[in-house]
């Protein structure tokens, strides 16, 4: 069912009843192949409940490394991520600041590998390693990132964890050195 749900979300359905509705309108062959039976799907109130219940950092996190572990790289060169936080659009509201996330790309093969808020108690410095931890294994890879993280514990925590301190953007030589 969530598989239905990721499904109906990347298809532009956004609303609990427009997922329900996507999942209620899918072919028989399809629905079979999101593991539901063609005459027995998700009403709208379980789909809300489930979702509801989802923790989203656990779900992106999850379709990110399934989507890497999916994904061909065509260069011979070590892994490059990007680091960028980005103020969603149109998720301001009257009683709300608009929402603030960071993600981690694979620059190779365009998949998003984590995902982190950046709400309005703290900043992105503050969220940079929590957003990397979520990704194994960043031994020989290239982290590229805005120059605000030029920050010397940044460039610690990158050479602890076995990455190029070269892909931090605008740390030129003699700053953020952990030296």
């Amino acid at each position: 069912m969530v598989t239905a749900a990721v499904c109906a979300v990347v298809a532009g359905y956004r609303s609990y009843a427009a997922i329900a509705g996507w999942v209620a309108d899918v072919p028989a062959a399809t629905a079979l192949a999101l593991g539901m039976t063609a005459d027995r799907r998700p009403s709208e109130a379980m789909i809300r409940r489930l979702l509801q219940a989802m923790d989203p950092q656990l779900l992106t996190a999850a379709i990110s490394v399934w989507l890497a572990g999916r994904a061909t790289t065509t260069t011979t060169a070590g892994r490059t991520i990007a680091v960028d936080g980005k103020t969603l659009r149109g998720s301001r509201t009257t009683d709300t600041a608009a929402r603030h996330t960071m993600t981690a790309c694979d620059q190779a093969i365009c998949v998003v590998l984590a995902s982190i808020d950046v709400d309005g108690k703290t900043n992105e410095i503050t969220r940079f390693a929590p957003l990397l931890d979520q990704i194994s294994g960043l031994r020989d890879t290239v982290i590229t990132a805005d120059a605000l993280h030029c920050q010397r514990e940044h460039v610690i925590y990158l050479a602890q964890r076995g990455a190029l301190r070269a892909g931090v953007g605008g740390c030129g030589p003699g700053r953020a050195s952990p030296s």
